[in-house]
């Protein structure tokens, strides 16, 4: 696919409160504007093509871009339609103490907590990056990701995933994996490397043997044996570690649904003798003004998650999710120059000083007249602009 990318490198001072008392709110545009070529096979020209397919003048055509939008951090756009934004009617458990305070206690008598995500909704990401801090202190000291890319046994170490080939970068980097890209995911993997967390890859190995003469629920259940399996090898050479598994839905299910079928987690139950506690983010949400804990549904099995965690119902400023905000991010308006006059534009946030290939710090795709900011805590930034191309011939202004 011909992509071109357009660079825009500026410094960001951003001062919030007393942390940055002595410095300046000046932009600074440094150097002048510059075009990039997209490298080829790179996992975010896979995302940026995925972007460059949705029209921008209709971005809802179809139910897939519910996850590209979300990548390119618009959540806002799909909150009115995606399948894990509108409310359900899900009672509050009664006279339980705070959600974290709840789930650190219960971690405290297992190995083993797993915990899903929606893969449309960020703020499920920031909470499981709240949640590591506590757990670090409780001695979990590994964190499995299902996002993460697990690749060939034989690669070469120069292209391995940035966690396994350095362990000491603070950042993931583009490549690391598929929904690593977005800016939570990419916050998330910071604070576990800041924490000192073992960032483990645990998913199928691509073999080259193929799955397309396999049923859907056979390579479904060729996928969870193959995590189950790789998790299971891993705390058996690891005894007595204490691991965090961030997973996507229904591979967090403890028991055999009703069809038959066993997600990674049952499985990895049977394998290890380990009861694991294991966390919902995506069985309930919008029942409260707050977060809270909620009574499993009549349709789900008895046992399928040990806790289920209510988000509120997601809320947006200038485009973008509030728990970002709450959680000490700083709304920036995107510098005019920036702004685009037709299509998807891409603008991205980095750290100062760090490299294209890191996962940004802020990642979102604006449209010609949105008033949409960049959400960023304190800190020194270059912003990177890119405009999808949908093909050979297309340009952009």
């Amino acid at each position: 696919m011909s992509q071109r990318r357009i660079a825009a490198a500026l410094c960001l001072l951003i001062r919030s409160g007393a942390a940055l008392a002595s410095q300046s709110d000046s932009i600074v545009l440094v150097p002048p504007f510059e075009v990039e070529a997209v490298e080829a096979g790179n996992l975010n020209s896979f995302r940026i093509g995925k972007l460059a397919a949705i029209d921008p003048d209709h971005p809802l055509r179809s139910q897939p871009d519910t996850q590209t939008l979300s990548l390119f951090g618009r959540e806002d756009l799909i909150a009115n339609i995606g399948d894990d934004y509108p409310a359900t009617d899900c009672a509050p458990v009664s006279g339980t103490r705070d959600v974290v305070d709840e789930i650190a206690g219960r971690a405290a008598k297992t190995s083993v907590v797993i915990i899903n995500e929606s893969h449309e909704r960020s703020e499920h990401r920031g909470f499981t990056a709240s949640l590591l801090t506590r757990l670090r202190r409780q001695g979990y000291t590994a964190l499995a990701l299902e996002a993460l890319a697990h690749p060939p046994d034989g690669t070469p170490t120069k292209y391995l995933p940035s966690v396994l080939r350095d362990a000491q970068l603070p950042y993931l980097e583009d490549d690391d994996g598929y929904y690593l890209g977005e800016a939570a995911f990419g916050r998330m993997g910071r604070t576990a490397k800041r924490l000192g967390y073992t960032l483990i890859p645990y998913e199928e190995r691509p073999d080259g043997s193929g799955s397309s003469n396999l049923s859907q629920q056979e390579q479904i259940a060729r996928r969870e044996e193959a995590q189950a399996s790789t998790l299971a090898s891993w705390i058996k050479v690891h005894a007595g570690a204490k691991l965090i598994v961030h997973v996507g839905y229904h591979h967090a299910t403890e028991v055999a649904r009703a069809d038959g079928s066993r997600w990674m987690a049952t499985r990895l139950r049977a394998k290890t003798g380990i009861d694991p506690l294991t966390v919902s983010q995506t069985t309930c949400r919008g029942g409260g003004i707050a977060r809270r804990l909620a009574v499993i549904p009549a349709d789900e099995l008895p046992g399928t998650f040990d806790l289920i965690v209510d988000h509120p119902t997601a809320q947006f400023v200038k485009g973008r999710p509030t728990w970002r905000i709450a959680a000490g991010d700083v709304p920036v308006d995107i510098p005019a120059s920036l702004r685009p006059t037709k299509g998807w534009r891409i603008i991205e946030a980095r750290l100062e000083g760090e490299p294209a290939a890191a996962v940004p710090m802020d990642r979102v795709a604006v449209r010609p007249n949105e008033d949409v900011a960049l959400l960023l805590p304190p800190g020194h930034y270059t912003l990177r602009a890119i405009d999808p191309v949908r093909g050979a011939n297309s340009s952009r202004p």
